[in-house]
């Protein structure tokens, strides 16, 4: 049951009018979730969710780069890094919205970590309302590109390149991150 409850997903529209002034413990707070499940510093460093990025989670990469046209559109999708109550982690990929240059989806608790898309035709670092909402949230957040996968941290504040041109989609490419 209480697996049932941790997998109700709660609205959040990922733009930065929606979150303006929320944290996701205050997500919580209205959802009668635990706010625990929302604590940044349970889940660890962004190096901690790199390690986790291996051919699963590089196979939803792969989907959500495919539901994004593969960079052709306008279209944008999102991957929801979450961690599980026995501490591994999984990919969810939120239903395809078809939306353009935004994506809405249900935030769920233990989210470590937002990934989506960036059309071929936009800056591939995160805009500043992925910053936004990667701040308020303090959760990494990564953006998929034909330039690469870029990365803002709220920890460190710094925007980085952590995979160039298409290597994020190469699960042998993250083993530099694994300990």
């Amino acid at each position: 049951m209480k697996q049932i409850l941790l997998m109700t997903m709660m609205i959040c529209l990922f733009n930065a009018e929606a979150v303006r002034g929320q944290t996701l413990r205050d997500v919580a707070a209205t959802s009668g979730h635990d706010a625990s499940a929302f604590n940044p510093s349970r889940h660890g460093s962004t190096a901690d969710v790199m390690s986790r990025f291996d051919r699963e989670m590089v196979k939803a990469f792969r989907a959500a780069w495919r539901n994004a046209g593969n960079g052709l559109t306008a279209v944008e999708a999102v991957i929801l890094i979450i961690r599980k109550a026995d501490g591994s982690c999984k990919a969810v990929l939120p239903d395809p919205k078809g939306q353009h240059y935004r994506f809405t989806f249900r935030l769920q608790p233990g989210t470590i970590a937002v990934v989506h898309t960036h059309p071929n035709d936009s800056d591939p670092r995160p805009a500043t309302a992925d910053i936004e909402i990667a701040e308020r949230f303090q959760v990494p957040m990564f953006t998929l590109t034909i330039r690469g996968m870029f990365l803002y941290d709220p920890t460190t504040k710094v925007t980085s390149r952590v995979q160039g041109g298409k290597d994020w989609l190469i699960s042998s490419k993250w083993a530099r991150y694994r300990q």
